[in-house]
């Protein structure tokens, strides 16, 4: 049985409401041992002594982690793939995503909508006409590189943020999801809105109103582009 939109939107409990280094080793091995008759003790404190002196002269354990992170990290950034023309087969290999390669709605979260989050998105997108894999694209921001790329290879119309961590960074933001909710941001020249994640209405049911005025102002954004 086909359900309609108001089905849909009670089935969100929106009606009536919603209607509208490695570490660093130091050894050293003894000299040869001399006996006791062959070697006075002076000769046998000495090399004792210069142990010491050199352990004072090594760098601290902070200052050597710190080498060893900019170490790798300069390894890591030589052996990044050419991301800029990196096409869908080889960007598949480094970041999560599913739908429409040519939607114009991408949805970007921290996790895979899947589950009883999942379930709920579907709820989401249908309660404003839209479906999995019909003009839309569910994705994770996880390497921003890599997530741009991806955005260059849809070019959609908006994006949604799901959920605080993903709209501060996606947006270059300290700001609180509260503060940038409510507004039409934009991210390589592509209008973004915020908003909660399905994983989050699920135990704060309250919000679920504040999410359903995020997707209508993005609704209303994408209307207005045409």
């Amino acid at each position: 049985m086909s359900l309609t939109r108001e089905d849909m939107l009670r089935e969100l409990e929106l009606l009536p409401v919603w209607r509208l280094n490695s570490t660093v080793e130091i050894t050293r091995q003894a000299k040869q041992e001399r006996a006791p008759s062959e070697a006075p003790v002076a000769q046998e404190i000495e090399p004792v002594v210069e142990v010491i002196a050199e352990i004072k002269e090594e760098p601290t354990q902070a200052l050597v982690t710190q080498e060893l992170e900019a170490e790798v990290s300069e390894i890591e950034a030589t052996a990044l793939p050419d991301i800029a023309n990196m096409d869908w087969a080889e960007l598949k290999q480094y970041v999560t995503g599913a739908g429409d390669q040519n939607a114009d709605w991408v949805f970007v979260g921290d996790v895979t909508f899947d589950g009883d989050a999942g379930v709920l998105l579907d709820k989401m997108l249908i309660a404003i006409q839209l479906y999995r894999g019909k003009n839309v694209y569910l994705t994770q921001l996880s390497e921003p590189e890599y997530f741009r790329r991806q955005i260059a290879l849809i070019q959609p119309k908006l994006i949604v943020a799901f959920g605080e961590k993903v709209a501060q960074r996606l947006l270059s933001s300290n700001d609180s999801l509260d503060i940038l909710r409510g507004t039409v941001h934009k991210y390589q020249g592509i209008s973004v809105i915020a908003s909660y994640a399905p994983s989050h209405l699920l135990e704060h049911t309250q919000d679920k109103s504040k999410a359903w005025a995020d997707l209508c102002l993005a609704r209303d954004t994408i209307q207005g582009m045409k």
